[in-house]
């Protein structure tokens, strides 16, 4: 990959470079230098069905809901400046661009309450229960509670950073764990018993047909990147799991980790790299035809 990507502005991952205003996020070797990119960030090139009605419509409904801010911005003379941080917040600009990044606000906060949920899990299993939790987070963090101890997994790994040089990509998977007999697990999925399993936790809304993918991609990694830049041989994985995590419920979901759903993550990656060539690789500078040329 040629893009570059400016210093992240807040923690991530050991080893990852986010830029902050995209989002788009890479992994450098602490050793060697070399960049893969996430396995999120490809698949973010993605688009999700209904997501552009969803935003039209937070922006509907945060307008009606603030009609006196927006009569008033009318009447306000422009500040000139929104997007910056001497935004007035008030006039006409400032008040169009507060409603077009609703979906924005609320993607975030619904990424940060993902975030919580995935801190209290790791620390559940590095270090047991007892860590403090947000009162956002809370409903999703007490059903992660309901489903471990439920199952009593038996977790391998947690938060462990791998990639494939192969490909170049990497990531952080949330788990590798393996149920026992006594998780009895239900019949859909008695046959992931005793398996090393792949785990990944999503908190939106809905899955979606490529966070299969991305399961299957942490699985094919080459190795696991430690902190320190020494590399591990990526553990024996049999199996990939989804456990989706809403307030008012969790639901599982077996991963297929067929050669077929890694040759289209594979496929996405190489499109993904085409995406960050130089335009001028791809398309000549512009030749206008005269008035001359034209008659």
């Amino acid at each position: 990959m040629t893009i570059t990507a400016e210093p992240q502005a807040k923690p991530g991952p050991p080893s990852a470079l986010t830029n902050p205003d995209t989002g788009h996020r890479w992994y450098i070797h602490p050793v060697t230098g070399e960049r893969f990119i996430s396995v999120t960030t490809v698949l973010s090139h993605i688009a999700k069905f209904g997501l552009t009605d969803w935003a039209a419509r937070l922006a509907a409904q945060a307008a009606f809901d603030n009609l006196p801010m927006l009569n008033r911005a009318s009447r306000q003379p422009l500040c000139n400046s929104t997007r910056t941080d001497d935004a007035c917040g008030n006039c006409r600009d400032c008040v169009t661009y507060w409603l077009a990044d609703r979906h924005n606000a609320e993607r975030d906060a619904a990424a940060e309450r993902g975030t919580k949920l995935h801190d209290a899990a790791e620390h559940t299993i590095l270090h047991g229960p007892g860590v403090h939790v947000d009162e956002d987070a809370k409903p999703l963090v007490d059903q992660w509670y309901r489903w471990y101890d439920r199952y009593r997994p038996e977790f391998l790994a947690t938060e462990i950073t791998v990639i494939s040089r192969k490909w170049g990509y990497g990531g952080t998977l949330d788990a590798i764990l393996r149920f026992t007999e006594q998780s009895r697990l239900p019949k859909r999925l008695a046959h992931l018993t005793g398996l090393p399993l792949v785990d990944d936790y999503k908190s939106s809304r809905n899955v979606y047909l490529t966070n299969g993918w991305q399961v299957g991609a942490y699985a094919n990694a080459d190795a696991v990147l430690l902190p320190d830049g020494t590399e591990q041989p990526m553990p024996e994985i049999k199996g990939g799991l989804i456990v989706h995590i809403r307030p008012e419920r969790v639901q599982m979901r077996e991963a297929y980790l067929t050669e077929a759903n890694f040759a289209y993550f594979v496929h996405m990656c190489r499109v993904v790299e085409g995406l960050a060539a130089p335009l001028n690789s791809v398309l000549s500078r512009p030749v206008t035809m005269t008035m001359k040329e034209a008659n």
